[in-house]
């Protein structure tokens, strides 16, 4: 058992060095912050998974105070992106754009839904919550599972390269709800580990877009500037991957 005076950001990094939580940590070189200047990203999922306040940390702005739907999809031209590396260095990068679309299954499946959104986008990032992590909702019927039966069909429709990261958001609420902090870290490698199974069997033959999952909170800054540093981190990284293979082969 861990003293409950632990912050939970200091659990968050408790989490994160478990062998499936903390699998992102690889040193983000120069190349991969110039491969990430200029790309164009896309932001998709259910309802009130925390799209929008995801672009709004991205901004660096302050997350909503309420949920609003973006029926139509959100459009940013170009924002920066601040990278906290160490307390001595940030690092800025640059997006080309973002496109945010609800996530009723409504606007999943029309035509000027989510394939639209997706389809000029580098980087999918797919949003779900460490709640739809608990309940399994990534099992065969359920409306993860759903989700990603949506993109094996999308793939093929998408820019040449593309990559999907999911996000699941809002662990520190499923921090502040436990006391043992060791058995919830062990609870969540198991999880991750049947999602990340998931995904790749559902998404073959495209199984090599998938750049990983990364726990995050959008309401807790220091758990998010931690987490994003590990997702620019996992993404380029499986590009790195990808283009090494592709090379040896």
């Amino acid at each position: 058992m861990i003293p409950m005076a632990l912050t939970t950001f200091r659990v968050f990094l408790l989490l994160t060095s478990f062998p499936e939580t903390g699998k992102h940590l690889t040193r983000l070189v120069k190349a991969a912050l110039d491969w990430w200047s200029g790309k164009k990203i896309a932001v998709i999922g259910p309802t009130a998974s925390g799209k929008d306040s995801f672009l709004a940390r991205l901004q660096n702005q302050e997350i909503p105070r309420t949920h609003s739907n973006s029926t139509m999809g959100e459009i940013v031209k170009s924002f920066p992106v601040k990278l906290a590396l160490s307390t001595r260095q940030v690092i800025d990068i640059t997006c080309n754009g973002v496109i945010n679309i609800g996530g009723e299954t409504d606007y999943r499946d029309d035509p000027s839904g989510w394939l639209a959104v997706c389809r000029d986008a580098d980087v999918v990032f797919y949003m779900m919550t460490v709640n739809d992590l608990a309940q399994k909702k990534f099992l065969k019927g359920r409306r993860i599972r759903q989700d990603l039966d949506w993109l094996l069909s999308a793939m093929p429709h998408l820019k040449p390269g593309a990559l999907i990261h999911i996000l699941i958001n809002k662990i520190d609420l499923e921090i502040e709800s436990h006391t043992d902090y060791r058995a919830l870290g062990e609870e969540l490698t198991q999880e991750l580990a049947a999602l990340d199974r998931t995904v790749r069997s559902v998404l073959h033959p495209y199984e090599a877009s998938y750049t990983g999952a990364t726990l995050i909170s959008m309401k807790n800054k220091q758990i998010y500037t931690r987490a994003i540093n590990l997702v620019f981190r996992a993404v380029y990284s499986a590009f790195h991957e990808t283009v090494k293979r592709r090379k040896a082969g």
